[in-house]
C-alpha cells in the first residue's frame, strides 16, 4: 500500500468497510486513519430533522463492527472530484452500499466527504462525513463531477 497516493488511500478506504458479513478490514482502516480523525454520519430522524454522530476511529469502529456483523456491506465509489492544496485534500466521492461486491442489491447511495493531510510522509484521512440519498437529497448529476 502506497500511502502518498491519494487514489490508493481512498480506495484502501472503501475496501476496509466492505466485505461479507463481520470480514471488515479494521487493521487497514486503522493504518488509514489520522489518529485524531473524526468520522461523522449524518441522517435525519422520523421528522426529517437532521441528527450528527461523531466519532473518533475507536469509537466509529465500537459503533458500526455490530451492524455489518450481521449482514454483508460493499461500498462502492462511483465517482470522485478531488481538490488538492499543499498538505491539505478534499474528496466528494459518491458510493453506492450494496450486498454484494459485484450484482449486488443496491441499498442505498451516498456522498463521503473525505478530507486528507500530508504529513511530510504520506496521506492520512482526518475527516469523513457523510450523508445518504433520500427525497430532496441525491447525488450531483454527472455534468458536476466534470
Amino acid at each position: 500500500m502506497d500511502f502518498t497516493d491519494i487514489d490508493q488511500v481512498i480506495t484502501a478506504l472503501y475496501t476496509a468497510i466492505s466485505g461479507p458479513a463481520g470480514e471488515q478490514d479494521w487493521a487497514l482502516e486503522a493504518r488509514l486513519l489520522h489518529p485524531e480523525a473524526r468520522l461523522v454520519r449524518t441522517r435525519v430522524d422520523a421528522e426529517g430533522r437532521p441528527l450528527i454522530f461523531a466519532f473518533d476511529p475507536a469509537g466509529y469502529r465500537a459503533a458500526t463492527e455490530p451492524m455489518l456483523a450481521a449482514a454483508p456491506f460493499f461500498e462502492i465509489e462511483t465517482a470522485r472530484k478531488l481538490f488538492i492544496f499543499g498538505n491539505i485534500a478534499q474528496a466528494f466521492s459518491a458510493y453506492e452500499a450494496r450486498d454484494a461486491a459485484e450484482g449486488g442489491a443496491l441499498l442505498f447511495r451516498g456522498l463521503n466527504l473525505i478530507h486528507l493531510v500530508h504529513d511530510g510522509a504520506r496521506w492520512w484521512v482526518i475527516h469523513v462525513i457523510w450523508d445518504n440519498e433520500r427525497e430532496g437529497v441525491t447525488i450531483p448529476n454527472a455534468a458536476w463531477w466534470g
